[in-house]
């Protein structure tokens, strides 16, 4: 399309106010123009929302095939090790939550429905995984643009916390850095006893399955654990962050 309109790398990255090296990086398949940068280029060409409409596709797509790769992993496993530092972990999301914090672009209503039943099934199959589950205190208490849907989750993080196998804490924010500022992990014990890592990034994951990589995540696993508040104080800053909710004339 560059071409098409007789300009070259140079014009265009002048045009959109980027380097020369992005619209080489672009076009060569090395990286993708984000949504800003598509309703520029739409702007640029006259081409309508094509650009804004194919990155919403390869959102989807992409999102569609990192998450399927792990999902395939987390349902044999025999424990579950995550951290989570800005999301409630998606085994223990409910639907509503899965929808508001989906990725931005457009909502597949049937697919979070599916997920959703599909992974809180793993908890409470006959022979479930031991999750433990360390989460970030803003996780808990950052409101949400519906707080009713942030208070149902918090309930259910409180039943799901009854489950024999299920393990859940927060770490609070006032006990400084940890490994977690490095962002969510996962480390899935597998029936044979071996291991498989997941590190999370701003548009997807990346499955990990060298041994030293995985031994490396499952100790910071354990740093940040060790640095998390125990079971029964995580469901007493549940309940107290409910009723701030509640007292809250926002909320």
């Amino acid at each position: 399309m560059r071409k098409l309109k007789g300009e070259s790398q140079a014009d265009l990255a002048r045009a959109l106010f980027v380097s020369r090296e992005l619209v080489t990086a672009w076009e060569r398949q090395r990286s993708l123009p984000d949504l800003d940068h598509c309703a520029k280029l739409d702007e640029h060409f006259g081409t309508g929302e094509l650009f804004r409409v194919r990155w919403a596709h390869c959102q989807r797509e992409h999102i569609k095939t990192w998450f399927e790769k792990y999902a395939r992993h987390e349902a044999q496993a025999t424990e579950i090790r995550t951290f989570q530092p800005l999301y409630v972990p998606g085994l223990l999301q409910t639907e509503g939550y899965m929808r508001i914090t989906w990725p931005k672009g457009p909502v597949d209503g049937e697919l979070i429905t599916r997920r959703t039943e599909q992974r809180g099934g793993i908890l409470r199959r006959e022979d479930p995984p031991h999750l433990f589950a360390v989460i970030d205190e803003g996780a808990l208490v950052r409101p949400l643009k519906n707080p009713q849907v942030m208070r149902q989750q918090l309930q259910y993080l409180l039943e799901m916390g009854e489950l024999p196998r299920v393990h859940i804490q927060a770490v609070r924010m006032t006990d400084g850095w940890h490994y977690g500022f490095n962002g969510a992990l996962v480390s899935l014990t597998m029936p044979d006893l071996s291991r498989v890592g997941y590190v999370e990034a701003q548009f997807g994951g990346r499955l990990i399955q060298d041994p030293v990589e995985v031994a490396d995540l499952s100790i910071r696993f354990d740093e940040i654990r060790a640095e998390a508040l125990s079971e029964s104080a995580t469901r007493d800053l549940i309940r107290e962050t409910m009723e701030t909710m509640q007292d809250d004339p926002v909320a």
